[in-house]
């Protein structure tokens, strides 16, 4: 009989890549129960999807966790008051006991403390996984550094012990984590399945660029607008962006004003679609301002993304990218974040050296896959269920 892992997600599961790959991945040896937000996931039949509903906060809710949140500063085990007082948090924990599993994957900071209340019950394993380093998330905020980061710093300290496995995306997260909280996560890096694709030929007149994910106004992506009107008119960025939805619209008519007919921005598509949809594109461009401390050792989903669509990669001096991109060959790594400098090195690239390091990406695919990365999940379970 197949072991069963239950896990817990506070985001839109159907698109979450990273957890919809442990979902592909870990189906095929275990029976799986997701307890998440978001759309069950067709293509996983066999998974049990459980829906949390997450309401919109009344405003006894919204003055409780300002209350929870100042005088947990002063005593802690508020926070933990704070936290499974939420009618949300509540209902996953519910579903979570219910589940009687074997083993709790708790994805992220904001469902720890659920997997390990609900291990301990049922007896079971924890593994923790950790996408970015959680007290720092939204440093750009500081009022959220000074009220949520404390508890989030709080929660991991007391809760992380209790884990028998964690995991992150990135070796200077990891070590963050030991140094400062004691446990020592694996690195799993967020790359894609392997897809055999071949490698596409470049237009020397239409060199297209691509840049996909999620929008936040820290990250800057109008510096890679600023850099496309720069550069050459051989050079054209597409964009594929969800989130925030006035800054898409911002974005828009600053593309209309620098660069127009030279930006285009469509529908994202479904996690599982990406690769193929962006091999099309000759170039996989990410620029990121170095404006938190998450953001410096920045290393997404789009960065594998690119290299497994076979781009070639242009990215700003982010060094835990930047070292795979030296290590490989498949891109540039500008010295600065500046759009003029960014531009410059657009300017530079001949269609043969593009080529080049299209060529590069092709190899780097076979080794930065989630064939290879994923092994060390399931591994880690069969170590931890037997």
């Amino acid at each position: 009989m197949k072991k069963h892992i239950c896990i817990l997600v506070f985001s839109p599961v159907h698109r979450d890549a990273r957890v919809l790959r442990q979902v592909k991945y870990l189906s095929q040896y275990y029976t799986l129960t997701v307890i998440s937000e978001g759309n069950p996931v067709a293509d996983y039949p066999d998974v049990r999807w459980i829906k949390v509903e997450k309401q919109p906060s009344s405003l006894i809710e919204r003055l409780s966790t300002a209350f929870c949140l100042i005088v947990g500063q002063f005593l802690p085990s508020m926070y933990r008051v704070w936290f499974f007082t939420r009618p949300v948090h509540r209902q996953m924990l519910h579903y979570a006991l219910a589940s009687r599993a074997d083993a709790y994957h708790a994805n992220d900071w904001n469902t720890l403390p659920i997997a390990v209340a609900a291990a301990q019950q049922n007896n079971a394993k924890i593994v923790a996984d950790l996408h970015e380093y959680a007290p720092l998330e939204f440093e750009e905020s500081p009022r959220w550094v000074r009220l949520n980061s404390p508890m989030i710093t709080w929660l991991l300290r007391h809760y992380a012990p209790c884990v028998d496995a964690a995991i992150t995306v990135c070796d200077p997260i990891a070590h963050r984590y030991r140094d400062e909280f004691g446990f020592d996560p694996i690195v799993v890096l967020n790359a894609p399945a392997y897809v055999d694709l071949p490698v596409r030929e470049v237009d020397p007149s239409h060199i297209h660029i691509i840049h996909h994910g999620g929008t936040s106004r820290s990250r800057e992506l109008e510096r890679m607008i600023e850099a496309v009107a720069l550069s050459d008119p051989r050079f054209i960025l597409h964009f594929m962006l969800l989130g925030d939805e006035q800054y898409i619209h911002d974005l828009k008519q600053l593309a209309v004003q620098k660069a127009p007919d030279r930006v285009f921005f469509y529908d994202p598509v479904p996690p599982t679609d990406i690769v193929q949809r962006i091999a099309a594109y000759d170039i996989g461009f990410y620029v990121i301002a170095p404006s938190s401390y998450n953001n410096v050792v920045s290393m997404p989903n789009k960065f594998f993304d690119f290299i497994n669509a076979r781009l070639a990669v242009v990215i700003g001096p982010s060094p835990a990218m930047a070292e795979i991109v030296q290590r490989y060959g498949f891109g540039c790594v500008c010295s600065t974040f500046s759009p003029r400098d960014l531009a410059d090195i657009l300017n530079a690239l001949t269609p043969e050296r593009i080529m080049e390091m299209k060529q590069a990406a092709d190899q780097a695919a076979r080794v930065l896959n989630a064939d290879v990365e994923m092994a060390q999940v399931t591994d880690l379970y069969a170590r931890l269920l037997g």
